[in-house]
């Protein structure tokens, strides 16, 4: 209790010089341009304090199970590279995979075996002043520190976006959830670069989630601290995922008012809202809408252009916040830009154990001493492509190259930006349904995809074979058994149930190319 109070009192105290010295264009540009050129410096100066000086972290133990001294490490860089002294470490054993990250499976390296804390990860040089817990649905979920350091790391790309889009001065609209979603801290980041968010909508409602009395005060802190010190920061208003004409009403009359907008939402809520406005004859045309959360695919750019918008799509993880940007010359609708001023970025490959493929995984290294996580090639959970290209943009002038796309997780599952690891359902697909509808653990399998909508949707594949079974209530089984634990899972779940977003398909569950059956369908994109 005395650490929440010192850390709610730490952010009042910190939060009037937050706002109180915004981000400017001229600023960003210099901050970008000096940490793109002192990367290697960067690199080294933070694993030096917060790896080789911390004898509690994880990435030291497996660093010196591969007999690399601080010299070493420094060597590797002056004659490979950040990314190439990564991928030789990552040969050895220098990695921490996304099961052993979220504390799912023991961390083995050869005969050595080790077990890691959730806190071993934390940053030792970051003094929490906000906390957040992570929709993890096979335990209490990640617990991320952030400090007012990391917000303006993250804020500090902002200002180029504005530039670029010419939405500098134009009122944001914003439909995230409630804490422990990610709507007060998109807010704090445009507060950071001096922009107004006008209305802030939520897809969830406290009374429906109830979330814990931590998430509640810090929510209350963030909006009435904000307004303390002269910041505008709206209430959240309720408006579930069915009535995203409301949001679009929302956007058109800022447009009428201002001449501009700009909306941030998931990728399928954005959709949405295009959807609705297009139905309901709303005229949105010209709003500029940042999505993420999930993959921007081909089926929902297309819902953005029919309504003469534009959808730019941004990437990140919990543990990291965001981590890539909108390309402003894309050769794929999803490409972004990595954030090479504050992460490195490599790939190996793994199979994957539910679903019978290899794909080129992702493995993230903190570049900077602010990051509430500290990564040394961290499995997130996703993979994709990486390519290294002069795109002409204003990022790519700048000295970003890394491009990013095709971008998908390998064992969870991601739909109205909400994301379940697929061992949960993995779980309740051999054991829960065999037990309440029959059949064995093959009549039942997962898999992600588009409906004609180009909505995300969860489809249950059960088998013809199994007979006349309670559709409603198979959907109801599942989303009782996600319900169970967090706030997080309940808000996940909660959104799930609104709109729909698992549906039952009677068919023969995929095979593989081997021939196996498996809980989860998951195509190789890479």
């Amino acid at each position: 209790m005395f650490d929440h109070l010192a850390m709610y009192w730490r952010f009042i105290c910190g939060l009037r010089g937050f706002i109180n010295n915004p981000i400017t264009l001229e600023s960003a540009r210099k901050i970008l341009t000096e940490k793109i050129q002192n990367r290697e410096t960067n690199f080294l100066t933070t694993v030096k304090r917060t790896i080789y000086e911390n004898e509690r972290s994880p990435y030291l133990k497996l660093l010196n199970l591969a007999g690399c001294e601080y010299g070493d490490l420094e060597g590797m860089v002056s004659s490979e590279g950040i990314e190439g002294c990564l991928k030789r470490l990552a040969k050895q054993g220098v990695y921490v995979s996304y099961e052993e990250f979220k504390r799912r499976k023991e961390t083995v390296r050869g005969s050595k075996t080790f077990q890691f804390k959730e806190s071993d990860f934390d940053n030792p040089l970051t003094l929490a002043n906000l906390e957040i817990r992570s929709s993890g649905s096979r335990s209490s979920g990640t617990q991320t520190m952030y400090d007012f350091n990391h917000l303006r790391d993250q804020a500090v790309y902002i200002p180029i976006i504005e530039q670029v889009l010419s939405t500098t001065n134009s009122p944001k609209v914003i439909w995230l959830p409630i804490m422990p979603g990610s709507g007060p801290f998109a807010i704090l980041l445009y507060i950071k670069i001096g922009e107004s968010v006008v209305r802030w909508f939520s897809p969830v409602a406290s009374r429906h989630i109830k979330p814990s009395l931590g998430n509640r005060m810090a929510t209350d802190y963030i909006v009435k601290g904000s307004r303390l010190f002269g910041a505008r920061f709206p209430s959240p208003e309720y408006v579930p995922l069915d009535d995203a004409w409301r949001v679009a009403e929302a956007v058109a009359s800022v447009l009428k008012q201002h001449g501009r907008c700009t909306l941030m939402a998931y990728t399928s809520s954005a959709a949405r809202v295009c959807q609705s406005a297009r139905e309901k004859g709303i005229n949105i045309s010209g709003a500029k809408i940042i999505v993420f959360g999930e993959p921007l695919t081909e089926a929902k750019a297309h819902e953005f252009e029919m309504v003469k918008t534009r959808a730019y799509s941004n990437y990140g993880f919990s543990e990291a916040g965001s981590v890539g940007f909108a390309c402003f010359n894309p050769a794929h609708v999803d490409e972004v830009h990595l954030q090479q001023y504050a992460f490195a970025l490599i790939q190996h490959p793994r199979p994957i154990p539910h679903a019978d493929v290899s794909v080129n995984a992702f493995l993230f290294t903190s570049l900077l001493p602010n990051a509430p996580k500290i990564l040394f090639n961290m499995e997130p959970g996703d993979y994709g492509v990486i390519e290294k290209r002069e795109c002409g943009c204003e990022f790519g002038k700048l000295g970003f190259t890394d491009h990013i796309y095709q971008i998908r997780g390998f064992d969870k599952l991601t739909g109205e930006g909400m994301t379940f690891i697929g061992t949960d359902f993995v779980r309740i697909i051999e054991e829960v349904l065999p037990a309440k509808f029959g059949g064995s653990p093959m009549d039942y399998q997962m898999l992600e995809d588009e409906d004609e909508k180009s909505h995300t949707r969860m489809s249950v594949i059960v088998s013809p074979e199994l007979g006349n079974i309670d559709e409603n209530k198979l959907v109801e089984v599942i989303l009782c058994e996600l319900n169970k634990g967090t706030d997080g899972q309940r808000m996940m779940a909660k959104i799930w149930s609104e709109v729909g977003t698992l549906r039952v398909k009677r068919m023969n569950p995929f095979t593989t190319s081997s021939g196996k059956l498996l809980p989860l369908h998951i195509q190789n994109k890479s």
